[in-house]
């Protein structure tokens, strides 16, 4: 087989994050260290959103409102995509085990899209709610009002804190299922402020006829909101549940770095590569001098691998060696990148 022709060089930036993972040891601890940390943010969701459905039940069972109900049903949906995060989190930070070789990073793309869906249905409830109300357009009433707003207020601040909080760490981590409960909690604050300005307006001007229709006025901006974050969800977890191969920039600079190691090996006979959710894994198949030592051989690989792992986020290189018409695997072997 003839030598792969010379990539040019691309004068694209290189986007360099140092190296990643480089035994198996660190690679345990990092995967333990990263799942206890997105483990602990959604528990802490959990524990604040079960307390946040127990209030609002209180209050929908304390009041006249339409909004009021409408916010328990959006309030117990979201506690339920909420849980689903904390145990698929759960579930990825036991480790990939023998069964996944290549990791769980797919089902946090999973549990964003059922979290994508889970809005879309609150989204229903929250426009149905509004369209009754409009029909039939009431005064709220009830000491639950009186509750719900002093919730409102209270939740507002904090689930801005914790969309704040999630949205660093699914930076850090790049976990597109943080950043579905980042938008979320937005999601969940800009409510709570909507549902107080409602509540709010409608005590404060009871004597007016027209105020009955603030209710389901702000509901219908609640589901507007609802209505964007479940496209971004579905929008950006949909192509990371196939495997897609990398983008042509990644490529070029896996094709860079090849050429700089041109006089290192003899025959280049393939590359693959593909996303499982926001991990990369790619398989580089070289062949060298027969009389090239185990040592050498070994020290171009992990150049070579190294190189390509601190300039492609969260990627996993595997070198395998060929004869043409046998091959190994040298370094790290797949699925332990």
């Amino acid at each position: 087989m003839r030598r792969a022709p010379r990539p040019r060089r691309s004068r694209l930036a290189e986007s360099g994050r140092g190296a990643i993972l480089r035994t198996m040891d660190q690679a345990a601890s990092q995967m333990a260290a990263g799942g206890l940390t997105r483990e602990r943010v959604a528990r802490q969701a959990v524990l604040m959103g079960f307390a946040d459905v127990a209030i609002t039940l209180t209050a929908m069972l304390a009041a006249r409102s339409a909004v009021i109900l409408a916010d328990f049903c959006k309030t117990f949906l979201e506690f339920a995509a909420v849980f689903l995060s904390w145990w698929a989190i759960r579930r990825m930070a036991r480790g990939p085990g023998g069964g996944f070789d290549y990791g769980l990073g797919k089902m946090e793309n999973l549990a964003s899209l059922i979290v994508g869906m889970l809005m879309a249905v609150c989204l229903l409830i929250i426009v149905g709610n509004a369209v009754r109300n409009f029909l039939h357009p009431a005064h709220v009433a009830g000491i639950g009002v009186q509750i719900s707003l002093a919730a409102q207020a209270v939740y507002a601040v904090i689930n801005g804190i914790v969309a704040r909080r999630s949205r660093r760490a699914a930076r850090a981590e790049n976990s597109p299922l943080l950043e579905a409960q980042a938008r979320l909690h937005f999601t969940r604050a800009a409510a709570n402020v909507f549902i107080l300005l409602s509540l709010g307006l409608s005590l404060a001007l009871a004597r007016y006829d027209w105020v009955r229709y603030v209710d389901p006025a702000a509901s219908l901006v609640i589901a507007g909101s609802i209505l964007m974050a479940a496209l971004g969800i579905f929008s950006t977890s949909v192509g990371d549940l196939l495997d897609r191969t990398l983008e042509e920039s990644d490529q070029l600079l896996i094709l860079r770095e090849l050429a700089r190691h041109f006089d290192d090996y003899e025959f280049l006979h393939g590359i693959r590569s593909r996303r499982a959710g926001a991990e990369v894994y790619v398989d580089i198949l070289l062949e060298f001098d027969p009389q090239k030592k185990a040592g050498e051989i070994h020290a171009v690989a992990a150049s070579l691998r190294r190189r390509i792992e601190a300039q492609i986020r969260n990627s996993h290189v595997t070198i395998g060696l060929s004869t043409g018409s046998t091959d190994a695997t040298m370094g790290q072997p797949r699925g332990q990148d």
